[in-house]
Parts: C-alpha cells; structure tokens; sequence
C-alpha cells in the first residue's frame, strides 16, 4: 500500500473513532489512566488477578511482559497496566477520546516484539477472553448507559453528527429505532445502543430481484480485493497475501471449493451501524467461531510508526477471532462463499442470529458485531468472474448497497 494510501487510511480510521486525534492525545489520557489507577486503590478484579498471577509464575509471560514497556512510556510495567485494566471493566468507552480504550492502553506494548509474541500465545489470549467476557457483561447492563448522553457522550452534537455523517440529511433517529423521549433514547445499555438497529427503509436492498448481484454484508470502508488468493501464503510479511487455509480455519467441509478464489475487505469504524448481512440469497451451510488472537498486529510492522496494527487488517484474518458463515447462492454462477466476520482488539464477540439450513435473501441480518468496530471479508470461489463496484482503498460502502456482479 502507498503511502498516500496509508495516509487516507489513517484519517478514515481517526474519523470512524478507531485512532486519537493525535499521539500528543493518546498520551496524555494513558497518563491520566495511570494516575487514575495510583489514586484509587482499587484492587484488582478477580478476572485481572488471574492474569497478574499468570505473568507472575510463567516464565514467558513474565519474560515478555517485563520486557515490552519502554523507559518512555506512560505505562511502565504490568503492575500499572493491569490496575488501570481492572478500572476499565467497570467503565463503559467514552465518546471521541482515544478508540477502543484497552487497545489504546496496550497500543505501546503490542508495538514490540515482546508484545508481539505475548499477545499470539494461546494460554494469554484465553484470560484475556475472560477479562473481556466480564468487561462484555458490564457493557450490557444498565450501569453502562452512562455515557449515552448529550453533554459530551455518544448523544452529543458533536458525536450524533459523526454517527449520522454517512446517511445525510437524516438525523439520528429517522435512521435508526430508538426513543428520543425517554431516558438514554431507550437504549437499555451500552451494547444496546452499539447495536442498534436501522428504521425499515434504511439501506435498501439494490436490485433485490436480481441474483447475480452481491451485496454489502456491513457498513463499512473498502480495504481490499484480491483475485487469486493462495490456498497458503505467507500472511505474515509486508504486503499481507491473504491465506485462505488460515483464514477459513482449514475447515473440512467447504475450505477446499474456496482456494484460489477472489476476497473482498472492508473495515467498520467504532460509530458505524455493526449488523451483518448476507451479501448473496442462497442456503446458509454452516457457522464457524474460531478462536484467536486479541490484540496483535503483522509482525513484519513490528516498531513501525503511527498505527501498524490498523495496517494488518489482511493479516488478522487469519489470525483474529472471527465467525465464519459458508452459504450456498441460489446462483450457480456465484456458487458457495464465505463471510468472515473479523474481531479486531476487544471488539471480538460475534453473534449469529440465522441458522445453519436457514434460506437468507440478500440483505437479510446474518448477526452483529457487539463492543465496536471491526473488519470482514467476503470469499468467493475460483472462477467466479466478478466485477467489483469499488477498488479505491478508503470508499465508504454503505450496507445492502450492490458492491459486485456476475455476469448472467
């Protein structure tokens, strides 16, 4: 990628509430994290103590987690880290500060190779799975709803007018289903209000007669199309060839019809509507969680400036935590194909709401992303000859909209 590319890509990213609005930032509110934290006192909670005894007793995770913060961070050990972790659980992600707040604290850390081989051990990204779950329950309970308000939360001008900025003129409510008389607009939580749904109308289905055509699965920026991908590859160096093997979790069933075929990328900002929706009419055959990794980044950016992490979207679709759902088009010439829903950082939790046997039409509701942003792909067989509506990297995709076509 260019780097007037990588340039556009970081505005979109700073813009969708991925990334702070300058390092200058970044590092002043982990400096208030840390002196937050010293002053509380609070102990740890039970979840964040099983970590501290992990670090404390594994020699490699002790190693590496002694090893990863630098004499100039803000954040100077695990100690540190781990108490201002522990505070977070209980405090749901503010509006328009730094992003996604754990991966704002682990940003540094993840940067290194220290924090590159911690974050890809299995043994930490199973705790840090639990450390999520409880921070996910906290999210989805009414003590969370804090921050939907209209002084300088996700309700404000200023924040309303981001999260209505690709539907203009409409506001808020006309778009999406909520109740502005009532308290937090009638969202029960925070994850409610990160999940909403679009008001009937919104987001039409193009050409919903028409089976040829492939539709866009999630709002989102496109990132990437690759015709040809390799069954292996290695996903791992500069430039990021997609590994399909990886990618479709080698599964026994579908993964083989799928080697060699042509994947589409897009990522959704922390503001943008988190439902998924099927790109194809057809049967869905099977639905896939697969386990994986949290918080690394391709480690041919290891040490890199400004937000390698947001650089690897490629790479983490082979190794994020992510569902995958194969489903049979109703049209041969599309054929099977897979939607990968992608887990970036905390944001890794996904919900299926179809069924394997299910029939979907194009643009139905396949499930949701919960806790923000994340990024997906689209793969679809060899000898499938689409042609792709968007090829400009940082095109903004609006959902259900046509994205590509075969030819009838």
């Amino acid at each position: 990628m260019s780097d007037d590319h990588h340039e556009k890509l970081n505005e979109h990213l700073r813009l969708g509430g991925w990334l702070p609005a300058s390092p200058e930032v970044h590092e002043k509110w982990l400096r208030d994290q840390v002196d937050k934290a010293n002053s509380s006192n609070e102990k740890l909670k039970p979840v964040v103590q099983e970590l501290k005894d992990m670090i404390d007793n594994d020699p490699d995770m002790y190693m590496w987690f002694s090893s990863m913060f630098k004499k100039d961070d803000p954040i100077k050990d695990y100690n540190q880290l781990l108490s201002v972790i522990s505070r977070r659980l209980t405090r749901a992600p503010p509006y328009g500060v730094v992003g996604p707040p754990i991966y704002a604290l682990l940003a540094h850390a993840m940067n290194t190779q220290e924090g590159f081989d911690a974050f890809l051990a299995e043994k930490l990204n199973a705790q840090l799975k639990k450390i999520l779950g409880v921070w996910a329950k906290f999210l989805e309970s009414r003590d969370s709803a804090y921050v939907l308000n209209d002084d300088d939360g996700w309700l404000s001008t200023s924040s309303l007018a981001v999260l209505t900025k690709a539907f203009d003129p409409l506001p808020f409510e006309q778009i999406f289903k909520c109740d502005t008389s009532a308290i937090y607009w009638g969202f029960r939580s925070w994850d409610d209000f990160f999940t909403r749904e679009l008001r009937p109308g919104i987001r039409p289905v193009g050409e919903p007669q028409l089976t040829n055509l492939i539709s866009a699965a999630c709002e989102s920026t496109f990132y990437r199309v690759k015709k040809g991908a390799k069954e292996a590859d290695r996903f791992w160096i500069k430039g990021e060839p997609y590994s399909l093997r990886h990618m479709l979790n080698h599964d026994e069933d579908y993964a083989e019809k799928l080697y060699g075929g042509t994947v589409f990328q897009g990522f959704l900002a922390v503001t943008s509507y988190h439902r998924w929706h099927s790109p194809v009419t057809g049967i869905i055959k099977k639905i896939v969680t697969v386990p994986g990794t949290y918080y690394v980044q391709s480690p041919a950016l290891i040490g890199s400036k400004g937000s390698p992490y947001f650089h690897s979207l490629a790479f983490l679709a082979s190794v994020s935590a992510r569902m995958l759902f194969f489903i049979e088009s109703s049209n041969p010439k599309l054929g099977l194909m897979c939607f990968i829903a992608v887990g970036m950082v905390e944001v890794s939790t996904c919900e299926a709401t179809v069924q394997v046997g299910q029939h979907v039409n194009r643009g139905d509701q396949l499930g949701m992303f919960h806790f923000g942003g994340s990024t997906h792909c689209l793969v679809f067989g060899p000898g499938v000859d689409i042609k792709w509506v968007h090829e400009v990297v940082g095109t903004e995709v609006k959902v259900r909209s046509v994205i590509g076509a075969v030819h009838e």
